[in-house]
C-alpha cells in the first residue's frame, strides 16, 4: 500500500477529496488540522491572520511516527502543510490540488475568513506556492491536478491512477498568475 500525501491551499477540495479516497481505498486518514488540534502541535494563535502558528518540527515528527506505524498498510495525509514532510523516503505519492483563484475566492468566502486571510490564500495559489513547496521537498513524486472544473469523484479517480502508476501529471501545467491581474 502506499502513503500519499494530500496537499494544496485551502479550499482546493483537500479534505471532501481526502475523505472519498479513504473510504475508496479502505486506508486509514490523517488530518493534518486535526492532529495539530489534537496534539497541541502549536505555539499560538495569530489573531490578525486568523490561524495557528503550527509548531513544523513537532508535527513532521508526528507525522513520520504515525506513517512508520501505518505504512504498511496504506495511508493519506491531508492536509495544507503536509508537503513540509521532509522524509520523502516515506512518502510514495504527493498530490498538490489546485484551484482557479476566481472559485476560490467564493470557496474561502463562504468559511467567513477575513478578506485579508482569504486574500494571503488565493495568492498564494496564483503563485503556486503550496505545488513549489512540495517539489523542494518531494521532487519526482508530486503530482499538481486542477480540481476547478472536475467532480470530486473524478478527482478521486485521478488519483487513484496516480497511485497505481496509470498516470502521472507533472507540475508545472497549472498556471493561475493571470487571475492575479483581472480586474
Amino acid at each position: 500500500m502506499s502513503v500519499i500525501l494530500i496537499t494544496g491551499t485551502p479550499g482546493t477540495g483537500k479534505t471532501t477529496v481526502s475523505k472519498l479516497l479513504s473510504q475508496k481505498l479502505s486506508i486509514p486518514l490523517v488530518a493534518v488540522n486535526d492532529l495539530v488540534e489534537e496534539k497541541h502541535l502549536y505555539h499560538g494563535y495569530d489573531p490578525e491572520k486568523g490561524y495557528k502558528e503550527v509548531d513544523m518540527e513537532d508535527l513532521c515528527h508526528e507525522l513520520e511516527t504515525i506513517i512508520i506505524n501505518f505504512q504498511k498498510d496504506g495511508l493519506i495525509i491531508e492536509g495544507h502543510l503536509a508537503h513540509f514532510l521532509e522524509n520523502s523516503d516515506l512518502i510514495d505519492c504527493v498530490v498538490v490540488l489546485r484551484a482557479r483563484p476566481d472559485i476560490l475566492i467564493k470557496r474561502l468566502s463562504k468559511r467567513n475568513w477575513p478578506e485579508s486571510k482569504v486574500n494571503e490564500n488565493v495568492e498564494a495559489e496564483a503563485l503556486d506556492i503550496c505545488t513549489f513547496e512540495a517539489v523542494e521537498n518531494h521532487v519526482n513524486k508530486v503530482n499538481e491536478v486542477d480540481t476547478t472544473d472536475l467532480e470530486v469523484e473524478d478527482v478521486v479517480d485521478l488519483i487513484i491512477k496516480i497511485v497505481n502508476g496509470e498516470k502521472h501529471i507533472p507540475p508545472g501545467d497549472v498556471n493561475f498568475l493571470e487571475y492575479m491581474y483581472k480586474s
